[in-house]
């Protein structure tokens, strides 16, 4: 290209959500566009390639909490899971939200911390065996996934055992003489640590491998890995749990909402709960700023008083709007949300995640939450939705999925889905 022109082409690969921050050059068609933008001032001398990370389109866990072996395929943009109680839908979540932050070994200290409030850390490395299938700190975890380019990139985890070199140990003067003998081996005096830290191994979908571990010193834990692996960054992925929020996060996300004026996309949604909602604004309530809504009283209203549901959605399309070309999981994602509302709800966030270009994992125990995005999917010009069923099978967990066609039949003939 001449360094004179004004004229910059630039190649969008499979990320539409970049659309809304470049000027106005029509609509992006196919995996990959070509956009001709014309730009006032300074000449652009080089093409620019903007890369995006592509949607998980199969994930398999191996040796995981509940699952010895499971593999949930299709995956589409927004997946809703399903299934009785202690069938592992939270622990499929976790799976995921560990596979996206792939290098990082303090995952694994956030994902416990949600799962037991206030027990984030462990007092040993034994203690981390709680991830693994049966609890079996010799097996190796494995979480991997194909992506819409067929390509494979996977995360194994596993214990390594303390390497114990030669030590020595006093023979007591007197064997018990009424005893039957046994091979096992008893270290008198001597307390021995199995494990001394805790391995991930990442491959990516071109085949290079990070290393990172954690492990126990001196009364701490410490994290290893090389200053690359630091400097990598993954898309973001924002895990909402069934019963914590965070304000804070929240008015972080909101604010840089606001600085863009994209405040509308969260208010129309928010409306679907609260139609007498006019505004949002950010205040500062005992020194924490909280997001305050107008909704035609004399003072703006702190979200958190207008009701769970409400401020459940709120976090749900602020970390969508926030998490561009990321993850977002979700579990119970119906709570707090009438069943009257739920086709709209799940519109909204078909829309959001189709302009963040973010990927949605949520979970349900509710039938009328699963016929409510298949209905609000159906209604839209594209289908991007699948339910996946958690069933018991011989022992073993597997997955069921959904289409389009098995979910209309299901919803017509008032079948069974949870």
């Amino acid at each position: 290209m001449d360094e004179q022109t004004d004229v910059v082409t630039i190649w969008l690969r499979a990320r539409r959500s970049l659309m809304p921050h470049l000027p106005n050059m029509g609509k992006l068609t196919g995996p990959c566009s070509r956009i001709t933008c014309f730009w006032i001032g300074k000449p652009i001398p080089t093409i620019l390639q903007i890369e995006s990370e592509i949607m998980l389109r199969s994930f398999t866990i191996k040796n995981f909490r509940c699952f010895q072996q499971l593999t949930v395929t299709p995956l589409e943009r927004v997946n809703l899971i399903g299934g009785k109680n202690n069938l592992g839908k939270t622990s499929l979540l976790e799976a995921i939200f560990i596979f996206i932050n792939p290098t990082n070994p303090k995952v694994l200290f956030q994902v416990n911390r949600l799962r037991i409030p206030g027990e984030g850390s462990f007092e040993a490395i034994e203690a981390m065996k709680i991830f693994f299938f049966n609890q079996d700190g010799n097996e190796i975890i494995e979480l991997s996934t194909v992506d819409e380019k067929d390509k494979t990139s996977s995360l194994q985890i596993f214990l390594v055992e303390e390497e114990i070199g030669l030590f020595d140990e006093d023979i007591p003067g007197n064997f018990p003489a009424n005893q039957s003998l046994t091979t096992e081996v008893i270290l008198y005096d001597r307390e021995v640590m199995l494990y001394d830290r805790l391995v991930l191994e990442y491959q990516d979908q071109t085949g290079k491998k990070k290393t990172s571990f954690v492990y126990w010193q001196a009364g701490y834990w410490q994290v290893k890995y090389p200053a690359r692996n630091r400097r990598k960054k993954f898309p973001l992925g924002i895990y909402i749990t069934s019963s914590t929020r965070s304000p804070k996060a929240d008015a972080e996300r909101f604010s840089k909402l606001e600085r863009v004026g994209r405040q509308t996309e969260i208010l129309e949604t928010l409306r679907l709960l609260e139609p007498r909602l006019q505004r949002l604004s950010l205040l500062f309530f005992d020194d924490d700023p909280i997001i305050h809504g107008d909704i035609g009283m004399s003072e703006l209203v702190p979200l958190p008083l207008m009701g769970e549901g409400l401020g459940r959605l709120l976090s749900i399309m602020l970390a969508i709007a926030h998490a561009q070309g990321g993850t977002i999981l979700i579990d119970e994602i119906e709570n707090g949300l009438h069943y009257s509302v739920m086709t709209d709800v799940w519109k909204a966030i078909a829309d959001a995640a189709r302009r963040a270009d973010a990927q949605i994992f949520a979970t349900t125990h509710s039938q009328e939450c699963i016929r409510a995005a298949h209905r609000a999917f159906d209604s839209s010009e594209t289908y991007d939705f699948r339910y996946h069923r958690l069933e018991l099978v011989k022992d073993e967990i597997q997955a069921v999925t959904y289409d389009r066609e098995t979910l209309a039949t299901s919803d017509e003939m008032d079948l069974e889905m949870r």
